[in-house]
């Protein structure tokens, strides 16, 4: 797992009410299993407007094998994106390793438009 910085990665402008397709990452470069990912999605006040798990939901790990990571994101579902407030927002990915060990993989913005149709 990298001690570097986290990498920077702004996802693209979504209208509120709109469904955010499936992402899918993975990391060859890790020595020990994944255990746990989290992403958590704040506005600019540091309001958590969502949160996905692969403990809970949102998150699955497909492949937590060392030296193969693979995880999806998503989708997220217009009734998520309908709740979140118009701006932009602040995320970041997280993985936690079988041994415990912590990382930021992700940071980035991710603007949510209003909805004007309803």
């Amino acid at each position: 797992m990298s001690l570097l910085a986290p990498a920077k990665w702004d996802w693209e402008a979504i209208t509120q009410g709109d469904t955010f397709p499936a992402i899918v990452l993975s990391a060859t470069g890790t020595t020990v299993d994944l255990a746990r990912v989290r992403m958590t999605v704040r506005d600019v006040d540091g309001v958590e407007q969502l949160t996905l798990d692969s403990d809970t939901s949102g998150i699955t790990i497909d492949t937590a094998t060392a030296g193969a990571w693979q995880y999806t994101i998503g989708p997220i579902s217009a009734a998520l994106t309908g709740a979140m407030d118009e701006g932009v927002h602040n995320y970041d990915i997280e993985t936690t390793d079988a041994s415990g060990n912590v990382a930021t993989h992700f940071k980035g913005c991710w603007e949510i438009l209003d909805q004007t149709t309803t």
